[in-house]
C-alpha cells in the first residue's frame, strides 16, 4: 500500500508539472503546424490517406494512423491544438508510470522510485513531453520495448507486443527503430521462427500497421521503400554528414542538460532544434548561439553522466538478464546515434536518456545504506531544482504571446485581407498560418505557402492584400528598417503592420 501511494504521489507530481500553465508555454512550430495543417485536411474532407509526414533525411514517410489520430483531436476541438498538447502531457504522465512499473518490477523498488521521480521532474522530458509531434511516442515505446523484450522469456507471445511496437514505430517515428535489431538477434537466436503459429500471428499484428504503406507503395512504384537507397545520392550531394565528433559533443551536451536547465529560460529555446547551435547549419552557429537562451551543459554534469554511463556498461558481466538487455539497448542506441549521418537534433537523443534514467537508482541500489540515504537526497535535490525550472519556464516564444497578437492584429485588420511573414533566427517559422486560422482569420498569403501550401492549394490568394503582417522575434536586429510602421510587442515577439497605399 506503501509503494502504490508513493507511485499516486510521483503521478501526481508529473502531471502537475505538465500540465501547469501549458495553454500558456505549449510549443507550437513549424512540425506542428505542418502535422495539424495535413491533419485538418481530413476534418474538411474525410478522405483515405496512406502515408503520415516524412520521417529522415530521406523523405522516407511513415504510416497515417498518426495524421488520422491528430485529425480526431482537431475534430474535438474545432481545431484548436491545445486539445494535442493535453494529450501530449498525459502521454508524458502515463510514461512516468511505466517506467515506475518496470524499474520496480524488474530491477528492484529503488530504481523505479528513483528513474520515475527524474522522469517526472526533469526540464528536458518534461519540456518534449509538452511537445505534440509524432516523436513524442519515443520513450514509452523504448520503455515497452525492453519491457516485451524482457518477458520474452517468460511466454513466447510476448513477441506479439514485439511486432505491434515495430509497426508503431513506422506510424510514429524512426529514432527507435535500431533498437529492433537487438528483438530480431533474440529472435533468430532463440529459435522463434520455428514456431509457425507464433510467426504467423506477429506478421498479421505488424501488417495491422504497416498495410497502408504497403498500399501506397503498390501505387507509385515503392518509392517509400527505395527511399533507402538514396543514402549515397545524399551523401554525393551534400545533404547530410557523417560526423561521429559532433554527434558525441551532442551526446554529452545532453547528458549534462538532462540534469540541469537553467531557470527562466524560454522552453521554446531549450527544445527547439533551430535554437541549438550544435544542430543549424554552419553559417547560422554564430548567431544563433548569440541570440539563443538555451542552457548549455555545465562539463561537470555532462562527464559525470557519462562516467556513470560507462560504468555501468562496464560492469555488467555476470549480472542478471535485465541488465545485459538494458545494456545492449543503450549500446545499439548510442552507437546508432553516433553513426546516424543526419542531424545531431537533441529528440534523437530521447531513446538514449529514457533507458539512461534507470542506471542512476540501479547504481544507488547496490550501495550500503548510508551512501544510499546521501545519493538519494542528491537525486531530490536535482528534482527540486528540476521543479523549479519547468515552473520558472518563460513563454515568450509559446503559445501565449502568439494568441495575443493575433487577437491585436484582427482588431486593426478587421475583415479586410492580410498576408503575413516572418523573421526570426530561432524562431522564424512559427506555425503562424493555422494559428491565425485558428485564433483569427485565415491569412490570404503566408511565407509558408511554398512548404505547405499544397495541402491548402485553394486557400492561398493571388490578390495584392491590404495588409501585411510581419511577425519578428523581436530579439534579433533586422536587416530592414521598419521603424516607421505601426508595431506592437507581445512576449518576445513584435509584430509590425504595413498597410497597402
Amino acid at each position: 500500500m506503501k509503494v502504490y501511494i508513493l507511485l499516486v504521489l510521483i503521478i501526481c507530481l508529473s502531471a502537475f508539472l505538465r500540465f501547469h500553465n501549458l495553454s500558456n508555454i505549449y510549443v507550437f512550430n513549424f512540425d506542428e503546424e505542418y502535422q495539424a495543417t495535413y491533419a485538418w485536411t481530413l476534418v474538411k474532407d474525410p478522405h483515405p490517406i496512406w502515408i503520415g509526414v516524412s520521417s529522415s533525411f530521406l523523405d522516407f514517410y511513415v504510416g497515417p494512423y498518426f495524421t488520422y489520430f491528430t485529425a480526431i483531436l482537431l475534430k474535438l476541438s474545432n481545431g484548436d491544438p491545445m486539445l494535442t498538447a493535453y494529450f501530449a502531457a498525459f502521454l508524458g504522465v502515463i510514461t512516468t508510470v511505466v517506467t515506475f512499473l518496470i524499474g520496480w518490477r524488474i530491477f528492484n523498488l529503488t530504481v523505479g522510485i528513483v528513474s520515475s521521480l527524474l522522469y517526472a521532474t526533469m526540464p528536458l522530458t518534461t519540456f518534449f513531453d509538452q511537445k505534440y509531434w509524432n516523436t513524442m511516442f519515443t520513450p514509452i515505446i523504448v520503455i515497452l520495448l525492453f519491457l516485451t523484450l524482457y518477458l520474452v522469456k517468460k511466454s513466447a507471445w510476448f513477441w506479439v507486443g514485439f511486432a505491434a511496437l515495430f509497426g508503431t514505430i513506422l506510424e510514429t517515428h524512426l529514432e527507435p527503430a535500431p533498437l529492433l535489431l537487438i528483438g530480431f538477434y533474440l529472435f533468430l537466436k532463440g529459435g522463434y521462427w520455428k514456431n509457425v503459429k507464433l510467426l504467423i500471428v506477429c506478421l498479421l499484428t505488424f501488417t495491422l500497421f504497416y498495410w497502408p504503406l504497403i498500399v501506397f507503395d503498390v501505387n507509385h512504384n515503392f518509392s517509400n521503400l527505395m527511399a533507402f537507397t538514396k543514402i549515397g545520392n545524399s551523401f554525393n550531394q551534400s545533404q547530410i554528414a557523417f560526423d561521429p565528433i559532433l554527434k558525441f559533443k551532442s551526446l554529452a551536451d545532453s547528458m549534462g542538460r538532462f540534469w540541469y536547465l537553467k531557470a527562466g529560460n524560454p522552453n521554446a529555446d531549450e527544445i527547439s532544434f533551430t535554437c541549438n547551435p550544435l544542430t543549424v547549419k554552419a553559417e547560422f552557429k554564430n548567431v544563433v548561439g548569440k541570440y539563443s537562451q538555451r542552457t548549455n551543459a555545465p562539463v561537470f554534469l555532462s562527464v559525470l553522466t557519462l562516467i556513470l554511463l560507462l560504468f555501468f556498461l562496464a560492469n555488467i558481466r555476470g549480472k542478471k538478464r535485465e541488465y545485459k538487455l538494458l545494456a545492449a539497448f543503450l549500446s545499439v542506441g548510442l552507437f546508432s546515434f553516433i553513426i546516424y549521418p543526419g542531424a545531431s537534433s537533441e529528440y534523437y537523443i530521447l531513446s538514449i536518456l529514457v533507458l539512461f534514467i534507470f542506471i542512476p537508482g540501479i547504481l544507488i541500489s547496490y550501495l550500503n545504506r548510508n551512501y544510499q540515504l546521501l545519493f538519494l537526497s542528491l537525486i531530490l535535490i536535482a528534482s527540486l531544482f528540476g521543479i523549479n525550472t519547468i515552473l520558472k519556464t518563460s513563454d515568450e516564444f509559446s503559445l501565449g504571446p502568439k494568441k495575443i497578437l493575433i487577437s491585436k492584429v484582427m482588431n486593426i485588420v478587421g475583415e479586410e485581407s492580410f498576408s503575413i511573414e516572418g523573421r526570426g533566427i530561432c524562431h522564424n517559422f512559427e506555425g503562424w498560418r493555422y494559428l491565425f486560422k485558428v485564433y483569427g482569420r485565415v491569412p490570404t498569403q503566408s511565407y509558408t505557402d511554398s512548404s505547405l501550401g499544397w495541402l491548402y492549394p485553394n486557400g492561398i490568394s493571388k490578390e495584392p492584400p491590404t495588409y501585411t503582417i510581419i511577425l519578428s522575434e523581436d530579439r534579433i536586429p533586422l536587416k530592414e528598417d521598419l521603424s516607421s510602421l505601426e508595431s506592437f510587442k507581445e512576449g518576445a515577439y513584435r509584430i509590425y503592420i504595413q498597410k497597402k497605399n
